[in-house]
């Protein structure tokens, strides 16, 4: 087993890329088939190095899912003082970056199964991404008003999680386009 040569001494880059190298495992055998070893393996790590990054095979395989595991994750950047037209436009790349993990993810969370405090754990994150989403678009576009920046927050997410939900694969370019599209009908400037 040939150690991981890290681009990032940071734990959470570093839990990001365990995760991709996981990732052809967890595709090709799924969460129940998929062994610690085969995981630990593709990682370039022994089994109890791995759970040094991560608590479960579950918290490995859901990882993307930040709201299920927020502890694993670096903390939220501050954006109250960036251009939220910048910061918007940053979430679409992230939002496109990541869409194949979000369908991995999600097609391992339902096999996984979800606890009940681990869905209202995921309700709430949603409800509070919605919201900061909706405050970036208001300071974006002064014009908008409260409730219409939380749909448009809301159909942002949407978008950008209904590949993940319907398993079907995203299309980076057409996901970037109708992003950006939804933010400029609403009169939201994107740089």
């Amino acid at each position: 087993m040939t150690r991981p040569e890290w681009t990032s001494n940071e734990p959470y880059a570093r839990r990001r890329e365990l995760y991709l190298r996981a990732a052809p495992v967890l595709r090709a055998h799924g969460y129940r088939s998929s062994t610690l070893k085969a995981l630990a393996h593709a990682c370039g790590l022994s089994i109890p190095a791995l759970y040094r990054y991560f608590p479960s095979k579950k918290a490995l395989a859901l990882f993307p899912l930040v709201a299920l595991y927020p502890e694993l994750h670096a903390p939220p950047p501050d954006v109250s003082t960036e251009n939220p037209g910048a910061v918007l436009a940053g979430w679409i790349e992230a939002a496109v970056a990541e869409a194949p993990n979000y369908v991995l993810a999600a097609r391992l969370l339902r096999e996984a199964g979800v606890t009940d405090a681990e869905k209202q754990r995921m309700d709430a994150a949603l409800a509070d991404h919605i919201v900061l989403l909706g405050d970036l678009a208001v300071r974006a576009a002064p014009h908008l008003t409260e409730t219409r920046a939380r749909e448009l927050g809301a159909t942002m997410i949407n978008l950008a999680l209904g590949p993940a939900l319907t398993g079907i694969e995203p299309m980076p370019g057409a996901l970037r386009r109708e992003l950006r599209a939804l933010l400029r009908g609403h009169g939201v400037p994107l740089p």
